[in-house]
């Protein structure tokens, strides 16, 4: 029987309590019992007797997702501390992957960290981030049927390949089961929405051992509906925050340049026979009663708006948790064929379906015509839409008019439908001292979409034109004309994989330190990729859609292996390599290593230098490209002149970015050094630092950087609109920004993770635990192409990023748990530091009144929260659970920046927009 070490008890302790410092791989779900089997860690192929390993993973059991109270996989991972910048909220639901929800370890964005289901792959959601970026919805996996969550946070791709540059999240389904058990949960918000209702049941027989098979099922449904952003208050509930330093983000300003508030009212601008503004001949509203306090009759000091106008509040349209429905079913056999052998299955089905809205569509737009390959602007200029001399609703006689206006009663929606499908079937077993695994795994995922309430810029001329499209309060339009300038816009959204994989592990010879193993592994996989564009948008023929489109399919082909090397009982390397052959671009090589010395019973440092990459994917090397809308600090050629907020402000332009197949893969290097300390028994600390630099990186594009620097991109295009009455002379505002994708610059960041554990017996009284995890990111260093650096910790930026969501430094996560008997009860604190909002270090505040003084001093508050679970065992088959998320009714603190969503930002500080939320449950086991 092998001895286990002190400091192996001290690392299974971290384990027990939810998070564990560790390497490895995990591809069963056994746990190492009393110092004799040998298990398998996210981060490596070759299995060990002791857990702790050479790099960084945090373990979530069973039971540390129950504690947390969070009510899907999604919440969870989004929520440990190595998530940043760049993660992707299910609430933020106006983006092209509306309402999925991905993980962005260290902040380097989705695409750069690998999902796995136990140890292997699955689809991507069918569109991609940003158009761009492809990822795995969180929320396509089943709750129910998890057994734990592994991250791995340092680089992995010498282990898993491509993607797993900032790391990796192992979620670990239940492997066998046997029994009966059916749960049911509720849950809703102390304002009394947001109600969600699950259930959830599973069933398993048979005996590996004894009947040489095991078969179980789970399934789970859930209904979760949703929460207006209006129920709020003060600043969540409304868009003006001037009452609480910030400013007036409601819609339908009239400005003094050329801009005519798009509004329930309507107004409308004389414009020349040629279509340009006529000198002396301003915005002027249309008839209709507005409110008191929708009036806005002050002029220059909210975004120049001069003229006033009728204005309304967006929030009044958006939703801070969407209304979803999901079913998830999943199945798994076992089956030993004989002593040495065993073969299994898994098959995996998930459906769900999301309704979003936001608010009402304007009349027109601005963007890039890819069939034509020219700009189209429909609010300006040639393109423009007018309404011709005798229209009902143009008041000029003499001159056709510039219309701006949105039907209040005709919101956008969407209505998404996603369906996943998973099958695998594999064989393992041990031939020859060889522990084997080989697997066949096809991976599918579908996502259609329907989009009501939007214009066709076509239709709606020729509507305009022969004056059948009304536009005005109280105008109402007929059905049959509403079909034909707005019509239903469906697409879909279809990602694949397939692959082969086999991996065998064995030890080769005794070292001092024990058994020299190695572990090889191959894997073939074919990854297919149909992203249908939004119909119309290839022409930019929708008023304020985007386009969004990806096709292609390669092959990839890979070969890996490992090796353990304890070469003293207190020292013990790792050394590993993987070669991955993409049929679209070549072959890249990643090597990995590692080491473990323990000198002392009480004290273990380890440490890991990595190479990785990630493969460019079918939206940026294949036929694809992407028209979107993304936030600019400042409009630095109009700003300097006009001194106005309108310029000198955070403002929304257009981002066009075209595929490009020459395209090289993102490179990186990623370090660690920690150590792992047991001073007194059941105390643990651990402190690792990090760093990982990111080379080549594959950029869309990026307005903010262009239009700083436009001399550095060369291959990019600035579309500027007609210049504004006020400043006849100087050149229009930026309406959009065209580029092709290219590998730009590189990231470098780097912190510390420190994790401190605990745990007393108190005889009688119960068992207490306790545990601190904070990350601290010390640099998020981005060098553009041009050799510009940018340094992003503890600002708003990267604010191109996904929700323009931030990146603190510091995270921290504070949990105390009591046990006695049948009753549980424990606590969670969670804290993010507050950010300052420029969009990098010493950069200029985003957000300015018309003053040039910065809303709330420039800075977005830090955010804590508190969270209490309890679970009572009234008996051997039943239990009860009860859980309250934000205790307090800690709101989320003022953020004038974000484009997640007004006044807040759902990537940070989501549960202070829903509030206080409680859930109950029960479980009865038969």
């Amino acid at each position: 029987m092998i001895k286990e070490k002190t400091i192996s008890r001290s690392v299974r302790l971290i384990c027990s309590s939810g998070l564990l410092l560790s390497m490895g791989m995990m591809a069963q779900p056994t746990f190492a019992q009393e110092g004799v089997q040998k298990v398998e860690i996210t981060g490596s192929s070759i299995k060990r007797t002791e857990t702790e390993g050479v790099a960084t993973t945090q373990i979530l059991s069973r039971k540390d997702i129950e504690q947390s109270g969070k009510t899907s996989i999604a919440d969870v991972v989004r929520s440990i501390s190595a998530d940043n910048n760049g993660s992707i909220s299910g609430s933020f639901t106006n983006g092209f992957a509306g309402s999925a929800s991905g993980v962005s370890l260290r902040g380097l964005s989705v695409s750069s960290t690998l999902v796995l289901i136990n140890g292997r792959r699955t689809a991507p959601y069918g569109f991609g981030d940003d158009g761009q970026r492809s990822f795995v919805d969180l929320n396509s996996i089943p709750l129910d049927a998890v057994d734990r969550i592994e991250i791995l946070k340092d680089g992995a791709s010498a282990i898993y390949g491509s993607d797993a540059i900032a790391g990796v999240v192992n979620v670990i389904l239940r492997q066998n089961y046997v029994g009966q058990s059916v749960s049911a949960n509720i849950g809703q918000s102390s304002r009394g929405d947001g109600r969600t209702t699950s259930a959830s049941a599973a069933i398993g027989f048979g005996n590996l051992q004894t009947d040489k098979y095991n078969l179980f099922m789970t399934i789970d449904a859930k209904k979760q509906e949703k929460i207006w952003q209006k129920d709020r208050s003060d600043y969540i509930g409304q868009a003006d925050a001037r009452p609480w330093g910030g400013r007036d983000q409601r819609a339908g300003f009239i400005t003094s340049g050329n801009a005519g508030g798009s509004n329930a009212l309507g107004t409308v601008r004389p414009v020349s026979a040629t279509g340009g503004t006529i000198a002396g001949r301003g915005v002027q509203q249309l008839p209709g009663t507005c409110s008191a306090a929708n009036l806005d009759p002050v002029g220059g000091t909210s975004l120049d708006n001069a003229g006033g106008g009728c204005l309304f509040d967006p929030v009044a349209y958006q939703t801070i948790q969407p209304e979803t429905q999901n079913l998830n079913l999943y199945a798994r056999g076992t089956f030993a064929i004989n002593d040495k052998t065993t073969a299994y299955t898994e098959l995996g089905l998930f459906n769900s379906k999301a309704k979003t809205q936001t608010t009402p569509s304007g009349l027109t737009g601005s963007g890039f015509d890819l069939v034509n390959a020219r700009v189209n602007i429909t609010g300006s200029g040639p393109d423009q839409l007018l309404l011709p001399i005798g229209h009902p609703d143009n008041p000029f006689a003499d001159a056709r008019a510039r219309p701006r206006w949105i039907d209040t009663t005709r919101p956008r929606t969407a209505d998404l439908e996603t369906t996943v499908t998973r099958f695998l079937a594999g064989v393992k077993g041990t031939v020859a001292e060889w522990d084997y695994d080989a697997g066949f795994l096809y991976a599918e995922s579908k996502t259609d979409k329907t989009q009501n309430g939007y214009y066709r810029q076509s239709a709606l001329k020729a509507a305009v034109a022969n004056g059948t499209f009304r536009i005005g309060q109280g105008r109402i339009n007929t059905p049959e004309v509403l079909a034909l300038v707005s019509p239903t816009l469906k697409n879909s959204g279809v990602t694949k994989s397939t692959s082969v994989d086999f991996k065998a592990t064995r030890e080769l010879t005794q070292l001092p330190g024990g058994p020299l193993a190695i572990a090889v592994g191959a894997e073939y996989r074919k990854e297919e990729t149909n992203s249908e564009a939004t119909p119309f948008t290839n022409t930019n023929d929708i008023a304020g859609l985007g386009y969004s489109a990806a096709k292609g399919s390669r092959n990839v082909s890979a070969i890996y292996t490992e090796l353990a090397i304890p070469v003293l009982k207190s020292l013990e390397f790792q050394l590993a390599a993987r070669s991955d052959k993409y049929s679209d671009y070549g072959r890249s090589t990643t090597p990995k290593a590692g080491f473990k010395y323990t000198p002392t019973n009480a004290i273990a440092f380890r440490g890991t230098y990595a190479e990785g990459f990630r493969a460019p994917s079918a939206a940026e090397n294949g036929d694809s490209a992407v028209a979107a809308f993304t936030n600019i600090g400042s409009d630095p050629v109009r700003c300097a002149v006009t001194k106005l907020a309108a310029d000198c402000s955070s403002q929304q332009v257009g981002a066009i970015t075209i595929g490009n197949k020459n395209i090289k893969p993102e490179t990186s290097k990623s370090y660690s050094l920690g150590l792992v300390v047991e001073p007194i028994k059941n105390f643990s600390i651990s402190l690792d630092w990090w760093k990982i630099v990111r080379e080549g990186e594959i950029s869309g594009s990026d307005p903010g950087a262009i239009v700083t620097n436009p001399a550095g991109y060369p291959d990019a295009q600035i579309v500027r609109g007609e210049p504004t009455t006020n400043f006849p002379g100087l050149v229009g505002p930026i309406l959009m920004v065209k580029a092709p994708y290219l590998n730009a610059g590189k990231t470098q960041t780097s912190g510390l993770d420190l994790d401190m554990r605990a745990k007393y017996d108190m005889g009688s009284n119960g068992k207490l635990n306790a545990g601190l995890v904070v990350t601290y990111m010390n640099e998020f260093k981005r060098t553009d192409a041009d050799g510009t650096t940018h340094e992003f910790a503890g600002t708003h930026g990267d604010v191109n990023l996904s929700g323009d969501g931030g990146t603190p430094r510091t995270k921290v996560s504070v949990s105390l748990g009591w046990e006695r008997g049948p009753w549980t009860l424990s606590g969670n604190v969670n804290h993010v530091s507050s950010i300052s909002d420029t969009n990098e270090i010493g950069g200029d505040c985003l957000d300015v009144d018309a003053n040039g003084k910065p809303y709330l001093g420039c800075r977005i508050a830090s955010f804590t929260t508190v969270d209490m679970f309890g679970k009572w065992k009234y008996s051997k088959n039943l239990e009860f659970t009860a859980s309250i998320t934000n205790l307090f009714d800690k709101m989320a603190p003022l953020d004038v920046q974000t484009y997640g969503r007004i006044n807040y930002n759902p990537s940070l500080h989501q549960s202070g927009a829903v509030g206080r939320y409680w859930n109950i449950g029960g479980r009865y086991t038969f």
